[in-house]
């Protein structure tokens, strides 16, 4: 059975190039929200870049129960923004940029139950990014320094937040790079969204506080 996609937000162009899409990849169905009740959606795809403020689209897909899983799917992809849209029921934060086969393959992913932030780099697998091994390995600091680059912080904001010096903050994501195998900072952001390193894990950390294993 096709997986039923509907789109939430999006203009008359992003609709017909997304059914285009669709219709390449196959087992795809771009279906219509006003028809849920009939024929319920798999996925809902909104768009919340431009979003008037206090816009209620995505929590109202949330909380439909015609309606199985819900992505943001938007033109203003970030990924140290995910966790600001993740969780709660959103399960999905896709750019409008994606090929087809790699919007086909975040589809069928979020499809079967998985959290998907994409798009992934290649040197991020799926598997390594659920694996907990390398997150075990990282000492606090590690954690801490790369939380705030998944938030966005440069080096030099992360080294006033932390309270320590510059260098420092190089030689944590040397370590923290070399231990999670990331090459880059837009890896770092993926790796650590995916392990719960977001804005949530420095609630509570005080400036300058750490282990004293760094």
């Amino acid at each position: 059975m096709d997986i039923r996609i509907a789109l939430l937000g999006g203009d008359e162009l992003v609709r017909r190039g997304l059914d285009s899409m669709l219709r390449t990849l196959g087992g795809f169905e771009l279906g219509s929200v006003k028809d849920r009740e009939r024929a319920p959606i798999d996925i809902a795809l909104v768009e919340t870049y431009g979003s008037a403020r206090g816009d209620m689209t995505l929590q109202r897909a949330v909380s439909d129960p015609h309606i199985r899983r819900v992505a943001v799917y938007t033109w203003n992809h970030h990924p140290g923004l995910a966790h600001e849209s993740l969780g709660n029921g959103v399960t999905g934060y896709l750019a409008k940029g994606l090929s087809a086969a790699q919007l086909g393959r975040a589809l069928r992913a979020i499809h079967v139950g998985e959290v998907v932030v994409s798009p992934v780099l290649p040197a991020l697998p799926t598997k390594e990014l659920r694996s907990t091994t390398e997150l075990d390995l990282l000492t606090v600091r590690e954690r801490e320094t790369l939380a705030h680059i998944a938030t966005g912080k440069s080096n030099d904001e992360i080294a006033r937040q932390m309270q320590i010096s510059l260098n420092s903050v190089k030689s944590y994501i040397r370590n923290a790079y070399r231990k999670t195998g990331v090459q880059s900072r837009s890896q770092a952001v993926l790796w650590a969204v995916s392990h719960g390193l977001g804005a949530e894990a420095l609630t509570g950390v005080p400036a300058g506080a750490g282990s004293p294993r760094a």
